[in-house]
């Protein structure tokens, strides 16, 4: 009987040891792919997560901004799965400005319009090609656009010329004015490395001050605040509060995320279900949690790319794909699974699961931050930079 115990627990062990799996073929076992070919994304990957959109009423993007795939991914998920609303990475006066003129500005008009205040990111990513045309496609189709970010350290020209048309006080009328042309002025000294915008310095403060003395409409006034706000976040470079800021804008609007379709796209840091790739809790923990308190449960998606160029901010060069660099180098395990022209969808809730059945230790936190905090991860094999309108 002893003999047959010891039989039955050494097979037990060599069973366990045959039969336990590496991450790496954990995560082979649970990706699909999908390509894009004549105008459209085909394949059992796109079915998967197309499927997984229209299941669910809150779907939260997590991308590494500045490519020309994501918005085009995005154009066609929703050309096919309508939205109520779309939550966005920009500040709420900016996203209500875009909106009309959009609904009212014929097509020559709307190009000539966006290309005179694009020039300066004043509509911070939608001020790029793919970014805008996914953001007017959106709100063609009757899809409420909602921002909830910091006013962009280049949009207070955008938010003078806005002031200027809803004020009826003379002195603020000067002031908006001289935010107006300075911002210009500085932005020029800004992009030729002869200074900073204006949005920093002495000046546009004593503004902001001189403005808050004055008697002004109730709309001015939240502009204003937000302006003071948005400049403390730059300058005191407080993420913190902008997250705050962010989740605030969201609370604004939360009856929205019970009954209604709704699309989010931000930041991968953003976007995760648990605590943020950064540390402390962001939009995507946020929307979770609420959208769990109705009995329902979140979609959150990360995308990112292996090989190709990465658009830069206020400049018109760009930037080679470094996936040894600080953001991406987390993501190893997945790009060595990645092969071909394919998009690779990531399955991170199954592959999580296998994780924890499998007893695998993973040291490195962001690695498992994502996977607890992401449902899929999606690799596109080449990426190319999207630039500004101009």
């Amino acid at each position: 009987m002893k003999h047959l115990y010891l039989t039955i627990t050494l097979l037990f062990i060599l069973f366990n040891a045959y039969s336990q799996q590496t991450l790496s073929e954990i995560i082979k076992k649970n990706t699909s792919t999908f390509h894009y070919q004549d105008n459209q994304f085909k394949g059992d990957g796109w079915e998967e997560i197309l499927g997984q959109i229209k299941e669910h009423k809150n779907v939260l993007i997590g991308e590494d901004h500045f490519f020309n795939e994501i918005p085009l991914f995005i154009s066609k998920a929703t050309s096919q799965v309508k939205f109520d609303n779309f939550f966005c990475e920009i500040d709420p006066y900016s996203a209500k400005i875009i909106e009309q003129k959009i609904h009212t500005l014929n097509e020559n008009e709307l190009t000539q319009y966006v290309s005179d205040l694009s020039s300066n990111l004043s509509f911070s990513f939608y001020s790029m090609v793919p970014e805008f045309n996914m953001l007017k496609g959106l709100a063609q189709a009757n899809t409420n656009i909602i921002g909830t970010d910091q006013i962009m350290l280049t949009a207070d020209k955008l938010m003078a010329i806005k002031l200027l048309e809803i004020t009826k006080n003379e002195v603020a009328k000067t002031i908006y004015e001289d935010i107006k042309k300075r911002s210009d002025e500085h932005f020029q000294l800004f992009i030729n490395k002869k200074g900073g915008p204006y949005f920093f310095s002495e000046k546009f403060e004593q503004n902001l001050k001189k403005l808050e003395t004055l008697k002004l409409s109730l709309e001015e006034k939240l502009i204003i605040k937000d302006l003071k706000l948005s400049r403390e976040i730059y300058i005191t470079q407080n993420h913190y509060l902008r997250i705050q800021l962010m989740k605030n804008n969201v609370f604004k609007n939360i009856g929205l995320l019970k009954e209604h379709k709704n699309l989010f796209k931000y930041g991968a840091i953003h976007i995760n279900k648990g605590e943020s790739i950064l540390g402390g809790y962001d939009i995507g923990n946020f929307v979770s949690n609420i959208t769990d308190a109705n009995f329902d449960s979140s979609l959150h998606v990360m995308i990112i790319g292996k090989n190709g160029t990465q658009g830069i901010p206020f400049s018109k060069e760009v930037q080679k794909i470094d996936l040894n660099s600080k953001d991406l180098k987390h993501y190893s395990v997945f790009f060595e699974n990645t092969e071909g022209k394919e998009w690779h969808l990531f399955n991170t809730s199954k592959i999580l699961k296998g994780v924890n059945s499998n007893k695998i230790k993973i040291d490195n936190k962001v690695l498992l931050k994502t996977l607890k905090g992401f449902d899929y991860i999606i690799v596109i094999p080449e990426v190319s930079a999207a630039l500004n309108i101009n």
